[in-house]
């Protein structure tokens, strides 16, 4: 008996061995056919050789910390439409993204937006793909916007330049012999977070003020974009994160620090303003209310635009900053035009004199072209039926990614000098030019149905904070070698911008 049940159990290994090997063929031939497909599908669009086979060309540029290098790169190289993965393509033709997000277009958010969710399985203004549900949103948000319903819009504003410039004037001034270095990269962002919070709540959180990370909330972001950057080359990761017990590990609000701590915090705003007797006031956070939005919208849209708003215009403050002081031309043509235009009404400039200046304008513009505040895909996806992009047909389902970075430093649009910071560019070009190419820099913002709502508030915010800040001080770098540390993935990360900054 003994020696029967030893040859059953034998038996039974070996129909698990083969079992096994059967198995890992199967599924072997399943990837080599799905690859095959995949290759073929596409295969007369051109890019990367191992783009065509798998995630991993996309994985390792979104690693490297300087996408918008390779995204450049990869247009110079393949044209404007270029493969960059299996199911993804990347286009710089500014006339394709205007038309995949024009109102009428049938493309729609591409897979990536899901991993922006804030609460698993509840989606918000930016994760929300179904266009109907997208577009009830929008309207539902857009009155927040509008300064008519937001009174302390460009006062909230005034009052955070107002804070960074008290904070400069207390601990960064340097004189001969007496260097107080200051990071201009954190201060930018420190000056978003308040700003954005001041006209959402009527009330900064507080970041110019403690001169601090408070709730060591930029440390963790910067932590965290290189999870996103990972999020937007394998979307599909994003199910797996949101499933127990994976999602313990997400940000919640009751969290001491980082995102978990801001989403707090907004939800604290939220529930004072929702108790009853509590006085209305005029601010994004009484509009979205005023709305009719329900309350786990209220905290998810309170929290989506204090991200979205503050990382996004620092970046293009310390990129247009770094890129005046390195340029001597610019920065004394600028401060040239500053001195002759003494605000009339207020202590700080107005969005209205502001915008009458030229060359402040062209500042503006020109920091925004060279360094698009998103470096993301942003992905599209291709309708039912496909499409024709750049001369090449696509099938449906297809990803198309912008390449923001790749378009604007494109030969093609802006000449031979596209890759040099040169604000007069703007002012030597005709009407119908110049309306043109702000329209290609204005996609910075998205367009159509997807434009960003807080446009409006970003352009305030730089064209008031360049006027401010060099009317009242001379920045320089404190080494020219090194002037700055930064990374680009879904967005830009900058620390380290250290100044010297005097008084004028």
């Amino acid at each position: 008996m003994p020696i029967q049940i030893s040859v059953h159990f034998s038996d039974l290994v070996g129909v698990v061995r083969v079992g096994g090997v059967a198995v890992l063929v199967l599924l072997s031939v399943s990837w080599v056919v799905g690859a095959v497909r995949s290759w073929n599908r596409m295969r007369h669009i051109p890019g990367p050789a191992l783009a065509r086979w798998s995630s991993a060309w996309m994985v390792r540029k979104l690693s490297s910390g300087r996408f918008h290098e390779h995204m450049c790169e990869a247009m110079e190289e393949y044209g404007p439409l270029v493969r960059i993965g299996p199911n993804e393509l990347l286009c710089s033709d500014p006339e394709v993204l205007r038309r995949m997000s024009a109102a009428r277009s049938l493309y729609t958010k591409g897979q990536f937006y899901e991993t922006g969710r804030i609460i698993p399985g509840c989606d918000n203004v930016v994760t929300q793909r179904d266009e109907v549900k997208h577009k009830a949103l929008r309207a539902q948000m857009s009155n927040a916007y509008r300064e008519s319903s937001n009174s302390g819009f460009e006062d909230g504003v005034d009052r955070q330049i107002l804070q960074l410039i008290a904070l400069i004037d207390h601990k960064y001034i340097s004189e001969p012999g007496l260097l107080r270095p200051m990071d201009l990269a954190a201060k930018a962002q420190f000056f978003t977070l308040d700003v954005i919070s001041d006209v959402s709540f009527g009330a900064p959180f507080g970041f110019l003020t403690e001169d601090t990370d408070l709730f060591q909330y930029n440390e963790i972001n910067a932590s965290a974009i290189p999870i996103m950057n990972m999020l937007q080359a394998m979307p599909w990761l994003s199910n797996v994160v949101y499933r127990w017990p994976l999602r313990l590990a997400l940000p919640s609000d009751g969290d001491k620090v980082g995102f978990g701590r801001l989403m707090g915090v907004a939800k604290s705003y939220v529930d004072e303003r929702l108790l009853q007797g509590s006085k209305p006031k005029r601010d994004m956070l009484q509009a979205f209310i005023d709305s009719g939005m329900s309350y786990d919208d209220l905290i998810q849209h309170m929290f989506v635009q204090i991200v979205a708003g503050s990382i996004t215009t620092a970046s293009a403050i310390r990129h247009t900053l770094l890129a005046l002081i390195s340029t001597p031309t610019a920065y004394s043509t600028l401060q040239s035009e500053i001195d002759l235009a003494t605000p009339a009404s207020s202590p700080i400039i107005t969005a209205a004199e502001a915008h009458t200046l030229p060359y402040l304008q062209a500042v503006v513009l020109e920091g925004l072209r060279m360094w698009p505040p998103t470096t993301g895909l942003g992905c599209k996806q291709v309708p039912r039926g496909g499409d024709v992009i750049c001369g090449f047909p696509v099938p449906e389902g297809t990803q198309v990614g912008h390449n923001f970075s790749g378009m604007m430093r494109a030969r093609g649009i802006w000449g031979e000098d596209a890759g040099v910071f040169r604000p007069e560019r703007w002012l030597e070009m005709d009407e119908g030019e110049r309306g043109e190419l702000e329209g290609v820099v204005e996609l910075d913002f998205g367009s159509g149905r997807y434009q960003c709502l807080g446009k409006r508030i970003a352009l305030v915010e730089l064209d008031k904070v360049f006027f401010e800040l060099l009317r009242r001080y001379n920045f320089a770098l404190v080494d020219p070698q090194k002037p700055i540390k930064s990374q680009s993935g879904v967005f830009w990360l900058g620390s380290d911008l250290w100044v010297r900054v005097t008084k004028r």
